[in-house]
């Protein structure tokens, strides 16, 4: 710790006493010499390496934004057109493959009706039982496969999150004991630490088994007329949904107690750290409190712009497995509907089984996600950016 204290008091004497003018400013507003000192520690603390870790596709998304890096000065540049536009732009593009699943179900569905309404019997049966049973399965061709590869690419994007979650806990973490923040570093270090590593375990051991499973019992259920499977499926969503609801509670309060007190500690320690600088230092002790000061607040800029690209990529990394989800949920629901007006009881509750295991899906998602933004945004207001 006095390590840190010496080299930050080194830094201020430089800045004092090596550059008596701060006149001249860059083309972000900035001092030159403040400038060159926040490219100096971007580089330094390898927060200029963190777009390394996204995938291609959110990289390109980011990069339609005009956003190349972690520089605060391109974050702030992003229009709310642009923002919206882009958002927009992610929700039509996954709207492709559900379209065309929409298509062939609503053949299948208005198939069926026709051949019920044409009153066909087999022998002494009337043939509309295994028109349903037929016409089901075919929705079964047609639906299940995309599904099972959506839970997959759900998983994969809860792996891309915590790999880059668990690229950016050192650097943010360095930066926050660089900018005199050490106990709200320790406990972001900590608690974010075991979220990106819970998350990507159960991702990986929990995620796809369970929705494999849950699809597969709606599907029985819904062929297998004796094997009443609707309670239990229905069970299993709520119980998905209110579990990670809790957690999701849980630890955001756990995160903001931590917050709280680490920061009151830190205000502490930063507060004494200038008053010993400016009144046992003789002569400049003033102004190099100033000058710490100064360092310390390039230091937190640099925090922000991290921050704010690492929220920036959270979401973005998330948005098109939840428009994806999201559109899914609406084309099913739609189909289910008018399976309903035909009185196609079989083929409406294969959909709306479906429907829910992607809404399940779509919970888990928006949890994960919610926990990740929302602990950093604590961070960044409780943690004294400001």
């Amino acid at each position: 710790m006095k390590k840190a204290v010496c080299l930050i008091i080194a830094v201020a004497a430089a800045i004092v006493f090596s550059h008596p003018v701060f006149a001249a400013a860059t083309e972000s507003g900035l001092p030159q010499l403040t400038e060159e000192f926040y490219e100096d520690q971007l580089k330094q603390s390898g927060a200029d390496e963190l777009p390394d870790s996204l995938s291609p596709e959110t990289k390109k998304l980011l990069g339609d934004l005009g956003v190349e890096g972690t520089d605060w000065n391109t974050i702030t540049s992003i229009s709310p057109q642009n923002y919206f536009q882009k958002i927009l732009s992610v929700f039509t593009g996954q709207a492709k493959n559900p379209l065309k699943i929409l298509c062939g179900v609503l053949a299948v569905i208005l198939l069926c009706a026709l051949l019920n309404g044409m009153k066909l019997s087999f022998g002494e049966k009337p043939m509309g039982g295994v028109i349903g049973m037929v016409g089901t399965l075919c929705i079964c061709t047609i639906v299940v496969t995309p599904i099972v590869s959506c839970i997959h690419d759900a998983a994969d994007v809860l792996n891309a999150a915590s790999g880059f979650l668990l690229a950016c806990i050192p650097v943010l973490t360095g930066i926050m004991i660089a900018a005199g923040q050490p106990v709200s570093a320790g406990s972001y270090h900590i608690l974010m630490l075991a979220a990106g590593n819970a998350i990507s375990i159960l991702s990986t051991t929990f995620f796809i088994p369970m929705l494999n499973i849950f699809l597969a019992l709606s599907i029985v259920s819904a062929v297998s007329p004796g094997i009443n499977l609707s309670g239990l499926c229905a069970a299993l969503n709520k119980m998905v949904k209110w579990i990670m609801g809790l957690c999701m509670t849980l630890f955001t309060s756990l995160i903001t107690m931590h917050s709280i007190v680490a920061s009151s500690l830190d205000n502490t320690g930063s507060k004494a750290a200038k008053f010993v600088v400016s009144s046992f230092v003789p002569v400049v002790g003033n102004a190099l409190g100033e000058a710490l000061q100064t360092v310390t607040g390039c230091v937190k800029l640099l925090k922000s712009g991290v921050s704010a690209f690492g929220l920036l990529a959270g979401i973005f990394i998330f948005l098109p497995i939840i428009a994806e989800c999201m559109i899914w949920i609406l084309t099913l629901n739609l189909c289910a509907g008018i399976g309903q007006i035909f009185d196609l009881n079989e083929i409406s509750s294969l959909l709306k089984a479906s429907s829910d295991v992607v809404s399940t899906m779509l919970a888990v998602l928006l949890c994960s996600m919610m926990i990740l933004i929302i602990s950093t945004v604590i961070m960044l207001v409780v943690g004294g950016v400001k």
